[in-house]
């Protein structure tokens, strides 16, 4: 394929068993003089004329073999796209079953040139007739990440983004085979040192969505388990942590002060290294453990002086008064270092 310059936008499309709607979208952005790629995901000979027919039209077509799902559709698509057309200024991803208009991808095309560090987000409204399932999974979905990311996106869920240049290759490198790719790029954001932007789009839904090929149970699973990652290192360190205390209290007979102390010392090496390598991915730089101790000594403190001092004031064992301590703690704490102590 013989590569050309282009300094603009390149429209890339996954599809994955199309109809005729891609073959009408394919015509309204060509006749825009936008370049496009399609990747057929796998849809074999009963799809072959969809995109033979988005060809004529001018649309180039990466093919799978079989269905690999859209998150590699879409790094194979990603790939593609910097060797067709190197000087690109970035990558508008749009679905291929109606849902996106001619008109809201250009809007994004603008946002993107106007934005060139950010991630654009073509962000649904939910107003009017949408599906149950599209409404609520997506209010679910967002409050979930902005627990996990500290970033407030409208809608998590979109399939209609404008991919900036300086990100590509990172976005090659991102896990994810099916939906929960997209959901990894937005858990990315800080690692890839690109803001996010919202365009407010048309909210369409063809036959209550039917040609989503998204699969409620088993990919939003795929989706929360991502999120929840980000919640694994505090449960397991909660564990060690109340367990030792509990052991300190109850069997050694330790006063509650020592107890919570010594409890911990040791959970917050757990949470530390959990932390750093797994839920922040390695991030945080060389002085992360003094500002992460830092941290650690004053809620130590903190937690050590209200489970001594609320069992006085409240009927409550100081074994029971620990759990609320250390849930609001949990909160404070998560905050803190997920904007300061992992943060590069």
């Amino acid at each position: 394929m013989e590569v050309t310059n282009n300094t603009g936008a390149v429209v890339l499309i996954p599809a994955y068993k199309p109809d005729e709607r891609l073959v009408t979208l394919v015509g309204e952005l060509r006749a825009e003089n936008l370049d496009v790629l399609l990747v057929d995901d796998g849809g074999q000979e009963a799809y072959a004329e969809i995109f033979e027919r988005c060809r004529a039209l001018g649309a180039e077509v990466a093919v799978h073999a079989v269905n690999q799902g859209k998150g590699r559709a879409l790094k194979t698509g990603i790939n593609a796209c910097l060797l067709r057309w190197p000087e690109l200024t970035g990558i508008v991803t749009a679905d291929a079953d109606g849902q996106h208009t001619l008109r809201d991808i250009l809007r994004l095309i603008r946002a993107m040139e106007e934005h060139p560090r950010t991630l654009v987000l073509g962000s649904r409204e939910f107003t009017g007739d949408v599906p149950f399932k599209s409404r609520w999974g997506n209010r679910i979905t967002r409050f979930v990440y902005a627990l996990a990311s500290g970033v407030h996106v409208g809608d998590t869920q979109t399939g209609l983004r404008a991919l900036p240049r300086c990100a590509l290759e990172d976005m090659i490198r991102i896990d994810g085979e099916r939906y929960e790719y997209e959901m990894n790029v937005l858990l990315k954001l800080r690692d890839m040192k690109i803001g996010v932007f919202e365009v407010p789009i048309e909210t369409i839904y063809i036959d209550d969505n039917a040609g989503s090929h998204f699969n409620p149970v088993r990919d939003a699973f795929r989706i929360y388990m991502v999120i929840f990652k980000y919640l694994f290192s505090s449960v397991t360190s909660f564990a060690v942590d109340y367990l030792l205390y509990w052991l300190c209290l109850g069997v050694f007979r330790f006063a509650p002060l020592i107890s919570y102390a010594l409890a911990r010392l040791v959970s917050s090496q757990v949470n530390y290294h959990l932390n750093k390598h797994t839920v922040f991915s390695g991030r945080g730089g060389k002085h992360s453990m003094v500002k992460y101790y830092a941290l650690a000594v004053v809620q130590g403190l903190i937690g050590a002086g209200l489970v001594q001092a609320l069992p006085t004031v409240l009927p409550l064992s100081a074994a029971i008064v620990k759990i609320p301590v250390d849930i609001v703690l949990f909160g404070i704490s998560y905050v803190i270092q997920r904007d300061y102590v992992f943060n590069k």
